[in-house]
């Protein structure tokens, strides 16, 4: 938004007395930590509550999928992610003690009983069998309703005579019944196809082209048609040149061409072009008649990538994911556009758009995520799954407007009205969260202690509110999302003249320079746990001071040394929180969180799948949607990107320079082979990166990955900082990223100096306390602020949440060695930055939460740092960076580890007092 648009913007805004500088939103948590309270109220990392109306069942993680049964007391989750992979049936729903029971019983998925799953459930009419999608295992598992156990699988590859012989690789997704229970529909993800199954045969009979990456299926109430909603941008393909028994040689070393280029669209000599973002294949709805199997319509819906919104063009699509229908509307649910498509059957053309928001002052900031939608029997209420701000909202169908919201679990995905039209039934894929997995007090369970088998989905059984009952309960919604508060009340007079202003144009900050530092995978307790004056728990604190580090193998220890001491040292002469949460739950989605943008329905649900082990790119696949699973890729795709789109294209619109070292370019697969120069991964996929963050990245800095020592980038970062900034004629940036993220650990490498997992970590601290010295010295640094967090937790654990994490404010405008308590995460980082620069918020997440003004101090003290030596029987940087100079370890980069590698997540027996095996 330029800066005229911005002041008319300001001018309209006032004049409905709904200017930013009336309101200031924080999160409803204030200084409560993370708590998993069920009978009481929940909060979650991003510092909103949970109660949700109604009674509340805990099951198993990531339940995206539900089914209710044509009588209305059974009903059925699909639960995708991370093992285990199951369905959970609800019997007896009509009682007040319903019957839960999970297929496979366990933690671990039983071969030969449900290998993959993803959200497509249906139950026959005679409620005795539920049809299930199997994702990778392209086919439709039958099960039996009543006592759990698996009847038979319908194979979804098809003959010869329907299908080409390469749709052997296909992943079904959402299905749907008709009435009879004769035909199945369901979509093919990978292979852009609507698949046509009789039930009576168990045969699939005919296969129909949709657009990309298909995702949502509905039928018209006649079931003379079929409507599937398109959640894909583009098709992707292997480069041209690449060959993958000879990556160093074929691959790219940057991403061929920038998101939304003329290169993107037409190609390039490196490259095919994707096309048009909206063609009709994308972000689309197509209905498919069922007598003679055509398509015969094709809708887009919402805003279209490049629409101005607000004088903003929309960097990201509609992302449609959800269908219902009458006879009269088809109903479509817009991910990234908060708002509701509805579609004339008649005319075959969107005739209104039903806008989700809570509250006026929330502005035009997207995060509500309209994900599941359903109809009550009498189709004059329609219910939405409103993920972003944990409710469901209540639109009145003949009308077309919102009526309320009803508070639910965390992001609930799917729902679900009785037949009597008495009772909702919601699937929350997140449930109450994680609760805490370490600690001298933690007693794991059956799960573990990994975050990913701890984030256990809910269903949440709602009798359905009077409208005066409605009102109360939207303003609960909004209350356990959002609190407001007056710019000029008394309690906020602490932060007059603070070098963080309370919003952005509420005062100027001696702040001008803002570096963005972002590592992988660590936990508050592992770091900082032995810390006095914070809330930790030293038993797990296994990188602080005085530990024993001991090799994988037995053979090598090192007794009483510090693993990150220049992290404990920076704690000591600045600020951090011990109240800070990332709200990703692996590197997949914490990427994304990163450049502020959050993961949308189909990143949810994506990601869970394929960092499950579910879905995985075959080099030999035909299927053109192959490449859309991209696992723990450290990088934004089109189908994830918000309308808003992410922090570069903030930035970058709001005037605001920048300057990228290795952040978000990290693209599967993860190919880093013998590459001439050692800059992290090499790309053989044309995937485009954002525009702003192609033009302003270094194409010198190494990104992720583990072989190369962080030593090695920060020598990089401070010749490309001393060539642009200091001898050059360059004017410093106003903010830099950097990405440093050898603390995810990897293999022992003795020979390559990393003799320890541990190792890793050191060469991280050390990394981040050169970083700071150098910076600390330069003459920048009496107008700097350094933000230091995580993309996520999962690599270690944490007495109080396994989301709560390490973030650090290094400044002279920090407090000196102070740890702050305000609830915080990941858009508390983002919302201080826009406060510091002067520009709008971006979305609900960075608006609504608290900012870092807790942890900075209007005086400021200008001492640089020096940083800390390390143990060198731990990490010896000196034989670390010989690989790199002399002759690299190519080796140990082809077997490095994905951002999200279990094999370096903290085990039981790793924790302090653990045996090993």
């Amino acid at each position: 938004m330029n800066r005229l648009l911005f002041c008319v913007f300001l001018l309209c805004t006032c004049a409905c007395n709904r200017s930013p500088q009336d309101w200031i939103i924080l999160a409803p948590a204030g200084e409560q930590t993370t708590l998993i309270q069920p009978a009481g109220a929940t909060v979650i990392p991003n510092g909103r509550i949970i109660e949700p109306y109604g009674k509340t069942y805990r099951i198993a993680p990531h339940p995206f999928g539900l089914a209710l049964s044509p009588d209305g007391t059974t009903a059925v989750t699909a639960n995708s992610g991370t093992s285990p992979l199951s369905i959970t049936i609800l019997r007896q729903l009509q009682t007040d003690n319903p019957a839960i029971q999970q297929v496979p019983e366990g933690v671990q998925t039983k071969k030969g009983i449900l290998a993959s799953v993803f959200m497509g459930l249906a139950i026959s009419p005679d409620n005795r069998r539920v049809y299930v999608a199997g994702g990778q295992e392209n086919c439709i598992y039958v099960f039996d309703v009543a006592t759990g156990a698996r009847l038979d699988s319908i194979s979804c590859q098809g003959t010869q005579a329907i299908a080409p012989a390469d749709a052997k690789h296909g992943y079904i997704g959402d299905l749907t019944l008709n009435q009879a229970g004769t035909w199945l529909y369901a979509v093919d993800q990978i292979n852009f196809q609507m698949l046509a199954i009789d039930v009576q045969t168990g045969t699939l009979k005919y296969r129909v082209p949709v657009g990309r990456y298909p995702y949502g299926i509905a039928l018209s109430p006649d079931e003379k048609e079929v409507y599937v909603a398109n959640v894909g941008m583009y098709a992707y393909q292997w480069l041209p040149g690449y060959d993958p028994k000879r990556p160093a040689e074929t691959a790219l070393q940057y991403p061929p061409f920038a998101y939304g280029s003329p290169e993107s669209i037409k190609g390039t000599k490196d490259a095919q072009g994707l096309g048009d973002p909206n063609a009709p294949e994308s972000f689309s709805i197509w209905t498919i008649n069922l007598s003679n199997q055509q398509v015969t319509a094709k809708v887009k819906t919402g805003v279209k990538v490049g629409e101005k919104i607000e004088g903003i063009p929309a960097v990201g699509g509609a992302s449609p994911n959800s269908i219902v229908a009458t006879n009269r509307y088809v109903f479509v649910s817009n991910g990234n556009n908060d708002n509701i498509s509805v579609i004339s059957t008649e005319k075959d053309t969107v005739v209104a758009n039903i806008k989700l928001s809570l509250d006026p002052r929330l502005r035009n900031w997207r995060g509500v995520i309209p994900f599941g939608l359903t109809l009550s029997p009498d189709q004059k209420r329609l219910y939405v799954a409103e993920s972003g701000i944990n409710a469901v909202g209540v639109i009145d169908v003949e009308k077309l407007t919102v009526l309320g919201h009803i508070p639910v679990g965390w992001f609930p995905s799917k729902l679900k009205v009785t037949p009597d039209g008495k009772k909702l039934i919601v699937a929350n894929a997140k449930g109450y969260g994680s609760g805490p997995n370490g600690g001298k007090n933690f007693k794991p369970g059956a799960e573990g202690s990994y975050i990913g088998r701890l984030m256990k989905g809910s269903v949440t059984i709602v009798d359905i509110p009077n409208d005066e009952t409605l009102k109360t309960l939207t303003e609960k919604t909004l209350a356990n999302n959002f609190r407001f508060v007056k710019a000029n009340d008394p309690a906020l007079a602490v932060r007059r003249n603070s070098p963080v202003p309370l919003a952005p144009g509420l005062g100027k900050s001696p702040i001008k320079y803002l570096v963005f530092i972002a590592k992988e995978n660590r936990t508050y307790d592992e770091v900082f746990g032995q810390l006095p004056n914070g809330a930790g728990d030293a038993s797990i604190a296994r990188f602080g001071e005085n530990v024993t580090v001991k090799s994988r193998d037995g053979k090598r220890m090192v007794e009483k040394t510090a693993v990150m001491s220049n992290h404990l040292a920076l704690a000591r002469q600045f600020a951090i929180s011990d109240n800070y949460y990332v709200d990703s739950d692996v590197s997949a989605d914490g990427h994304r969180w990163l450049a502020c943008t959050y993961p949308n329905e189909w990143v949810e649900t994506s990601v869970a799948a394929s960092y499950g082990g579910n879905q995985n790119m075959r080099s030999d696949s035909k299927a053109p949607g192959n490449l859309a699973f991209t696992s723990s890729s450290g990088a934004i795709f089109p189908e994830d990107y918000n309308e808003a789109g992410s922090l570069w294209e903030h930035l970058d619109r709001n005037r605001k320079p920048f300057w990228n070292f290795g952040f978000g370019t990290m693209f599967s697969p993860h190919l880093s082979d013998n590459l001439d120069y050692p800059k992290g991964y090499a790309y053989a996929i044309n995937y485009p990166v954002s525009e702003p963050l192609f033009r302003q990245t270094s194409r010198e800095f190494p990104t992720y990955n583990t072989a190369i020592p962080d030593q090695y980038r920060i020598d990089k970062f401070i010749q490309e900082f001393n060539a642009k900034w200091i001898n050059g004629k360059e004017k410093l940036p106003q903010m830099l990223t950097v990405m440093l993220g050898n603390d995810h650990g990897a293999g022992e490498r003795p020979d390559a100096g990393f003799p320890f997992v541990e190792s890793y970590m050191a060469d991280n601290d050390l990394a981040v306390g050169r970083l700071v010295e150098f910076l600390s010295h330069t003459p920048y640094w009496k107008n700097m602020a350094i933000l230091v967090t995580e993309d996520d937790a999962q690599g270690g654990v944490d007495h109080i949440d396994a989301h709560r994490s390490v973030l650090m404010v290094i400044s002279p405008y920090a407090k000196r060695n102070h740890i702050g308590h305000t609830h915080t995460s990941f858009g508390s980082i983002f919302k201080t930055f826009w406060n510091i620069l002067g520009i709008p918020y971006l979305n609900q997440y960075d608006a609504g939460a608290n900012d870092l003004g807790d942890l900075f101090t209007r005086t400021p003290d200008f001492r640089p740092y020096v940083a800390v030596k390390p143990d060198t029987k731990l990490f010896d940087p000196e034989k670390a960076l010989t690989p790199v100079h002399a002759r690299f370890d190519w080796k140990a980069l082809l077997e490095g580890p994905e951002l999200d590698d279990e094999d370096y997540i903290l085990k039981e027996a790793d924790r302090p007092g653990g045996k090993r095996q």
